[in-house]
C-alpha cells in the first residue's frame, strides 16, 4: 500500500509579508509569492487524499470476502486517480504560471519533473491495485497480491526519491525568496 507523502508548505501565509518587508525586489518577491500559490494548491487535494487513504486502510482491515477487497481496492484506485488528475493539472498550472526570474523558472521547472513523476508514479500505483480490483477468483487472489504488491514497492521507491527532490527544491526556492520554512528555528 502507499502511504501519502509527507507534504512541505512552500512558502508559509506569513511568509508573503516577510518578503515584502525583506527588501527584496518587487518583481522576485512578486513572482516567489506566485510560484509559491500555485505549489501551495496542493495542501488541499493532499489532504483529502490522505484522507481517502485512510478510508481505504480502514476498510482493507475489515475485509472478509473477496467483494470486500475488490470494493477496497477500487476506493484505492479511485483515490489515487482522482490526485493524479489533481497532480497533471498542478503541472499544467505550473507551466502556465509566469516568471522571469532565471532562477525560479529553473525552480518550477525542477518542480514540474517532480509533480510528473509523482503521478506517474501514483498511477503505476493504481495500476498495481487494478491487479486486485479484477481478480476473478478468490483462488488468484493470492498471486494477484503478490504482483501488484511488487509493483507497487516500485512506485513507492520513485515516491520516496521524489520527495526528497521535492523537499530539497522547496528548501532552495525558500532559501532564494528569503523565506524560513515554519518550524526551522531560523
Amino acid at each position: 500500500m502507499l502511504k501519502p507523502r509527507p507534504r512541505f508548505r512552500l512558502v508559509p501565509v506569513g511568509a508573503a509579508i516577510a518578503l515584502i518587508l525583506s527588501g527584496c525586489g518587487e518583481s522576485k518577491v512578486t513572482q516567489c509569492n506566485r510560484l509559491a500559490e500555485v505549489v501551495n494548491q496542493t495542501q488541499g487535494f493532499m489532504q483529502e487524499f490522505e484522507t481517502e487513504i485512510q478510508s481505504f486502510s480502514n476498510s482493507a482491515a475489515a475485509v472478509q470476502n473477496i467483494s470486500d477487497i475488490k470494493n477496497a481496492a477500487t476506493q484505492y484506485t479511485e483515490a489515487v486517480n482522482k490526485v493524479v488528475t489533481s497532480l497533471d493539472g498542478l503541472a499544467s498550472d505550473l507551466k502556465t504560471t509566469e516568471l522571469s526570474d532565471d532562477s525560479l523558472l529553473g525552480f518550477r521547472d525542477s518542480y514540474i519533473g517532480v509533480v510528473q513523476g509523482f503521478s506517474k508514479a501514483l498511477t503505476q500505483a493504481s495500476k498495481a491495485m487494478e491487479l486486485v480490483k479484477t481478480v476473478d477468483s478468490e483462488a488468484a487472489l493470492p498471486a494477484r497480491i503478490e504482483e501488484s504488491q511488487e509493483k507497487t514497492m516500485e512506485a513507492v521507491s520513485s515516491i520516496e526519491e521524489l520527495s526528497i527532490t521535492e523537499s530539497n527544491i522547496i528548501d532552495n526556492v525558500n532559501q532564494y525568496c528569503g523565506v524560513n520554512p515554519q518550524g526551522s528555528g531560523e
